[in-house]
């Protein structure tokens, strides 16, 4: 949903879909049917903002397959909802019986952390509704707290260094 913020701004507040996980493509498809449609009709609004939790192999199959892409666009409108922000923590398996510590996998000093989160940011450059110029990526902080040492700092120093100078295009 929207508000306006005393400044004039505009302020999203998403219903984020990590709590209905899905691994595919399909999946997301179901939960954009099953839970975000309603809930913006419950709530009465013509528009619901969502942050769409897009695991590792539902994130590939919209980056490899540009109509996939479009189809997703045309059903988020469809439907009356728009992604604002797009969760990328955890990377899969959200929806495990067993999930704890594996959701820190993979950190920032895997290059597929790094992989995965420039997936994102074009994803969510083609998703984003027409009139927002800016959207978020939610992930996970650099890594679990233990084994965490200079060496893992620095590899993640890297990578977050390398996505910030990354152009990010619309697929």
């Amino acid at each position: 949903m929207r508000f306006r913020h005393p400044d004039g701004s505009t302020v999203h507040l998403a219903y984020c879909t990590n709590v209905h996980p899905a691994e595919t493509l399909d999946g997301v498809r179901d939960q954009l049917r099953d839970h975000c449609e309603p809930v913006r009709r419950r709530l009465g609004r013509d528009r619901l903002g969502i942050g769409l939790w897009l695991a590792r192999n539902a994130a590939r199959a919209l980056i490899t397959d540009p109509a996939a892409l479009r189809g997703l666009r045309a059903e988020l409108d469809q439907r009356g909802l728009e992604v604002v922000t797009l969760n990328g923590f955890p990377y899969e398996g959200f929806g495990a019986e067993e999930v704890k510590y594996r959701v820190y996998k993979p950190d920032w000093t895997d290059p597929e952390r790094l992989a995965h989160t420039t997936d994102l940011a074009h994803l969510l450059a083609a998703l984003l509704p027409d009139d927002v110029t800016e959207g978020s990526i939610s992930t996970l902080p650099l890594a679990w707290r233990t084994d965490f040492d200079d060496t893992a700092a620095d590899a993640s120093r890297t990578a977050l260094t390398t996505l910030a100078g990354r152009r990010v295009v619309e697929v």
